[in-house]
């Protein structure tokens, strides 16, 4: 077999009924309540969905017809003309450029002095722990600060029954148990990988069993 190449990038707009909540319901509640704090921060651990959530949190900005951006300060420079959108979503904020730390309290300082618009920032720490300007990490830890709390694995199993069963697949436990312990831990890595199994096991009128995905780990490879 050919060596396979897995391409695990997110839908660009993710949606909130498509994130497990099970420990975040108070942030998607947040999240999605138009009266909520204009200013949120979410911080956790790599893998916890803090991408999904401010990609969702786009998609239903734009639904309702605002102006919405997104960035992610890894492969983003923050451009001016962000300010113009009234719902900014800024991700990785821990790795932002210092000129766009600077523009990140510009934006900031902006929407409070309009009284309008909605600004959401992610990364990996409480905004005190981030190595930003003083200025900048005091700023963020005056709005609403939540932590998002990664899946446990009994809820990263639940969550892959639920997506088979939504895909009529026919999985047994131990394909799940054995993906937690042989391939990426985050929960859109592992739902790709069922879905990269049931092509392989369609190509290959195989049953999806233990064997069938030792032999796909084998032979797929994923970017870093």
């Amino acid at each position: 077999m050919d060596q396979l190449v897995l391409n695990l990038t997110p839908e660009p707009l993710p949606a909130f009924d498509s994130f497990v909540a099970e420990r975040n319901r108070e942030v998607v509640t947040a999240l999605i309540d138009p009266q909520a704090e204009r200013f949120l921060y979410l911080w956790g651990e790599p893998g916890s969905g803090k991408s999904h959530l401010l990609q969702a949190w786009i998609a239903h900005a734009e639904a309702l017809g605002r102006a919405s951006i997104y960035l992610d300060a890894r492969v983003d420079r923050l451009p001016e003309f962000a300010r113009e959108a009234s719902f900014i979503a800024v991700d990785h904020v821990d790795e932002l450029h210092p000129d766009d730390q600077i523009t990140l309290f510009s934006i900031y300082n902006s929407l409070k002095e309009a009284g309008e618009g909605r600004l959401l920032m992610a990364g990996r720490r409480p905004p005190m722990a981030l190595a930003l300007r003083d200025d900048l990490r005091t700023r963020i830890g005056w709005g609403l600060v939540f932590e998002v709390k990664p899946l446990s694995d009994d809820d990263k199993l639940a969550a892959l029954a639920r997506h088979a069963e939504s895909r009529q697949l026919a999985i047994p436990d131990d394909v799940f148990r054995y993906l937690l312990t042989h391939w990426r831990r985050d929960l859109a890595s592992l739902v790709d990988m069922i879905d990269l199994l049931d092509r392989y096991s369609l190509a290959l009128r195989r049953p999806i069993t233990v064997p069938l995905v030792k032999n796909i780990l084998q032979t797929t490879s994923s970017p870093s």
